[in-house]
């Protein structure tokens, strides 16, 4: 394969761009911010319903879930006159209903690998003071899988929030072993073993937990994602395709995730001879990783510890036809895995992957068509009109609006 030209900037925002990103970012998670949405929220007519979201702060991909939340807040506040407030869990300690009086919500969020007993305890200690004060019961659950770990924290709210979640629900009513159903799926194909992890085993949920399930929106909508739809300019978007398909997902042998994405990268290179294909094993800086998608007329992106990445995204985005494999088990939003229509899915041990990439690549109009649908849904919903219209359902289904 020829050497990649390489835009100066392509996705990649100056140094001056990115601190006046930071900036605005501070200052919409400030008190005045709040202050100004509460304004616009009365100011519409609307009923003003406080939301007051309480996080760990420990993981930075987790924490991306209150992204849009922060970046659409005034809209939300004049649209459904949702007020949201942010603070720290560090706080629930000496929390009491008088300090959640008045909100008509209470959301809580902890990072994965918070221990179950410590999870329930913050889980009920603040929920049971949030009914104490008439308010609902939240948790918002940033893992990158649909499962749900903790049952004692499922049992202690009202909704429980998912970025994505089985398609058929009745997938809670089995266990898996290890943390999610990926990692089920590695231990049953290439023999990995988590009982020594420090989610050994995930338990089925009953079907009043289950019920208390509700979805959210997906990491297609953290400030990764829509800077780059800002960023990416018509120039970038015409470069050549000097590639067919690429992948840039190896991982060390000793990573549980190896064995689905070593069977990405083999089955690509098994058909190197017939068309330009790209699968280094290495790191390289933001640009030239963008410069890759945006030469690819394909880009494949396996499984890793979730269904999901932002190499989904940022794929589309770079004007390449997301190939992944099968996502049918999975509700999300945004939902970029519409088969044969935002996306191409192939088999999870990619069996066919040949087959699905020789037959878009021969028809032209349905690759452009690929391209063009995935990308122009996905700035759809990056726009707040779009994510107002999602988070209003989210908190119909957990009762914090009216249905």
């Amino acid at each position: 394969m020829s050497k990649l030209t390489l835009s100066p900037s392509a996705g990649v925002p100056s140094l001056l761009v990115r601190k006046s990103r930071r900036v605005v970012r501070f200052l919409l998670d400030t008190g005045v911010a709040t202050q100004i949405a509460a304004k616009r929220a009365s100011v519409s007519g609307r009923k003003c319903c406080r939301v007051l979201l309480l996080s760990d702060g420990i993981k930075g991909t987790s924490e991306q879930q209150f992204a849009p939340l922060r970046r659409f807040r005034q809209t939300i506040a004049s649209e459904l006159g949702l007020v949201f407030e942010f603070d720290s869990t560090d706080s629930i300690s000496t929390i009491s209903k008088e300090h959640l009086s008045g909100y008509a919500a209470v959301g809580l969020k902890l990072a994965f690998d918070t221990p179950a007993e410590r999870a329930a305890v913050l889980a009920q200690t603040l929920f049971d003071a949030a009914r104490e004060a008439g308010a609902k019961c939240l948790v918002f659950d940033g893992d990158d899988d649909p499962c749900v770990i903790w049952p004692e924290v499922i049992n202690a709210c009202d909704t429980y929030i998912k970025k994505h979640q089985f398609s058929d629900l009745k997938a809670y009513k089995r266990g898996y072993h290890g943390k999610t159903n990926l990692t089920d799926y590695a231990h049953q194909t290439f023999a990995v073993d988590f009982s020594a992890n420090i989610i050994p085993e995930t338990l089925p949920l009953e079907e009043d937990q289950i019920a208390k399930i509700a979805l959210g929106w997906n990491i297609g909508l953290d400030d990764k994602i829509y800077d780059l739809s800002r960023d990416l300019s018509a120039a970038d978007l015409c470069k050549p395709k000097t590639i067919d398909i690429s992948c840039r997902a190896s991982v060390a042998p000793d990573t549980w995730t190896y064995g689905m994405r070593n069977g990405a990268v083999k089955a690509m290179r098994a058909f190197e001879d017939k068309m330009r294909v790209h699968a280094p094993d290495t790191r390289v800086p933001q640009q030239e990783y963008y410069n890759e998608m945006l030469s690819s007329w394909l880009t494949l992106s396996p499984f890793g510890y979730g269904e999901l990445c932002w190499r989904d995204f940022e794929a589309i985005l770079c004007g390449s036809i997301l190939v992944k494999p099968d996502m049918s088990h999975v509700a999300t939003y945004p939902d970029i895995f519409i088969p044969g229509e935002t996306y191409l899915p192939v088999a999870w041990d990619y069996r066919n992957l040949e087959e699905v990439c020789v037959g878009v690549l021969q028809d032209t109009e349905l690759r452009d068509q690929i391209r063009h649908t995935a990308r122009q849904r996905l700035l759809e919903a990056l726009t707040a009109q779009n994510f107002v219209a999602r988070l209003e359902s989210t908190m119909k289904a957990a009762a914090v609006l009216n249905a």
